[in-house]
């Protein structure tokens, strides 16, 4: 198959990467999940997604929250996306009780621009915030 062929058979389909970030309230189990689930959901809805678009998801926590993994969450959710989770470096420009993740998403919208999607508290200080 020539790439010509394979450019033709793919090209309404692109891969794109949505940030989203979430401030926890507390470091609780509960408080952790229910906050990873939100932001994915937030996700979800504001580009207009399916579960089955994602590739895989980054996550990472501010050193803070120690209680729970989100990967984990959403694997005893039921929700079987490829994750990996790693801390932030502490440093005096963190934002306390966060989790970001980069999610990879299989994008059937064409040029048509995605969301990132930053839930309240958590401001963004990070270059490319939309």
């Amino acid at each position: 198959m020539s790439y010509t062929q394979i450019k033709a058979t793919h090209s309404a389909i692109k891969l794109v990467a949505i940030r989203g970030a979430v401030q926890v309230d507390f470091d609780t189990t509960e408080s952790i999940a229910s906050s990873t689930l939100l932001m994915i959901d937030e996700i979800i809805s504001n580009n207009h997604l399916s579960i089955t678009d994602f590739v895989s998801l980054f996550f990472t926590v501010t050193p803070d929250l120690t209680t729970e993994l989100p990967p984990l969450v959403l694997y005893e959710s039921g929700i079987k996306i490829p994750s990996l989770c790693a801390v932030e470096n502490n440093t005096s420009m963190m934002i306390p009780r966060v989790i970001r993740v980069m999610a990879h998403v299989q994008w059937p919208y064409g040029e048509q621009p995605h969301k990132h999607i930053y839930l309240p508290g958590t401001i963004s200080s990070r270059p490319f915030s939309e």
